[in-house]
């Protein structure tokens, strides 16, 4: 388990943005360093690919064997007879002469001329390196073999003999490129890793900025695609603003939602209103009709005003910029001032409120919004219970969350309405109607107020009958 765990945390160290950069960097910059000491190493004269022990082929050393005796016995007294000598006997031969000192200061002489750079290049071998045998020493441009020991008139020289390479290698195709080719080199090499390399960073940001566009003008389905497949920052950028344009859209979803049921719920008061006026105006209606329709009146006024009050209560905790006062709370109390309010409203129906909490639990909250809605739960459980039943109120508390449970002894809701019943302006179409006179925003804002304080609030039906709502808040 443990080396699992270590693996996880170098994939997702290797996967960070920050060491991707690095790596990126770090690569391009080696494989420009090497790149740039290659080529240096082809431009340079005195590279030498290969040096052999012995020589490979028995036909250079008797090339080199025949040489010397082909000297020997043209019986040439010193090196400037050799040098006058090279047109007549030595011209037609395909390889170049070299002769080394052995007696100091050491000199080194070449029957032939070569291109500068080589010649001097060979010279410097010549000069610094010993031999003690014959050996085939393969340069880039160069095949050399010897020595073999001469004497010129009592001076005692090694003999040498080269001969151009023939092959054609990728060091001599390099050498062959013009200056600027040599030099463009790893610049080129550096330019199209470094491409790929903003290319790589660039392509998911500016996805991320179009569909940041493209939110911004209301758009709200925009969503990146592909990105949120990476484990680094710009796959966590990606997924983090696909979050949050599902939460714009489901605001957006939810505003024209809640302005639809507005202005739906407002069309029937305002319709018995209106009508309860144009009766109470006509002539033919009698004074205790016409005060029937005023008292119709005000209460259809008083519920568009609660109404309008619940919409803006429930605004302002959608809000998510609210302002919210976060204070410790003795819960037990607060639970059992609000009982003993609502008992008053459950009188009237003969209910009975019973508060189970018997241990003493303090949270740190906002007191007004939790206790608005822990009085809206209840006062919907009273609303909708019957008359002369029971109504239980559940306290308790572990090391991580507080549970507050009310139950009612009603008719419940069918399962499917469950999920809708904190959902504004919902109503079950069995006993919970607007004939309850409620402005279905209770368990609305009773939600809100619970999602402000990082908790949860659901509902579902008791065994036996009945409803119970089930309040969740954690130690913050």
């Amino acid at each position: 388990m443990a080396k699992v765990n270590v693996l996880k945390k170098i994939k997702t160290l290797l996967s960070s943005f920050t060491i991707k950069l690095f790596l990126w960097f770090w690569l391009i910059a080696i494989i420009s360093i090497v790149s740039t000491r290659f080529i240096s190493q082809q431009l340079s004269d005195d590279a030498i690919s290969k040096v052999v022990s012995q020589t490979s082929k028995h036909d250079e050393l008797r090339h080199l064997r025949n040489t010397a005796m082909r000297i020997k016995r043209s019986k040439i007294r010193s090196i400037n007879d050799l040098l006058a000598a090279k047109h007549k006997k030595f011209a037609k031969m395909s390889f170049n002469i070299w002769l080394k000192s052995i007696a100091p200061p050491t000199k080194v002489t070449s029957l032939h001329s070569l291109m500068p750079g080589r010649q001097q290049v060979l010279t410097n071998y010549l000069t610094n390196v010993s031999f003690d045998h014959p050996i085939t020493s393969d340069f880039v441009h160069t095949r050399l073999i010897g020595p073999v020991v001469i004497k010129i008139n009592k001076d005692s020289y090694q003999l040498f003999i080269s001969r151009p390479q023939h092959k054609r290698n990728f060091s001599q195709i390099v050498r062959e490129l013009p200056s600027w080719a040599l030099i463009a080199i790893p610049g080129l090499i550096s330019f199209i890793f470094c491409l790929l390399l903003a290319h790589s960073f660039s392509k998911p940001i500016r996805l991320i900025k179009k569909a940041t566009a493209k939110l911004g003008q209301g758009e709200f389905t925009t969503r990146v695609e592909k990105i949120t497949r990476r484990n680094d920052e710009l796959g966590e950028l990606a997924t983090s603003f696909n979050k949050m344009a599902e939460q714009l859209q489901q605001h957006q979803n939810a505003q024209q939602r809640l302005l639809g049921d507005i202005s739906h719920e407002l069309r029937s008061p305002m319709t018995r209103l209106q009508m309860a006026l144009g009766l109470a105006q006509q002539k033919s209606t009698t004074s205790e009709a016409r005060e029937q329709y005023l008292q119709r009146c005000q209460r259809e006024i008083e519920r568009l005003d609660k109404m309008i009050e619940d919409v803006l209560v429930l605004s302002r905790l959608e809000n998510t910029l609210q302002t919210t006062d976060f204070q410790p709370v003795n819960l037990s109390a607060l639970v059992k001032n609000i009982i003993h309010d609502e008992q008053f409203v459950a009188d009237e129906k003969s209910i009975e409120i019973q508060n189970n909490s018997t241990q003493e639990i303090g949270i740190l909250a906002d007191q007004v919004l939790l206790a608005s809605a822990i009085s809206n739960v209840l006062n919907n459980a009273i609303k909708y219970g019957p008359e002369q039943s029971t109504i239980t109120v559940g306290l308790s508390a572990d090391k991580n969350e507080v549970t507050l449970v009310i139950s009612d002894s009603g008719n419940g809701v069918p399962e499917q309405a469950l999920i809708h019943l904190f959902t504004p302006f919902y109503r079950v179409n069995l006993a919970r109607d607007r004939n309850t006179g409620g402005t279905g925003l209770g368990l609305a804002i009773a939600k809100q107020a619970i999602i402000t304080h990082q908790g949860n609030i659901m509902a579902k039906n008791n065994s036996s009958k009945g409803l119970s709502v089930t309040i969740k808040i954690p130690y913050l």
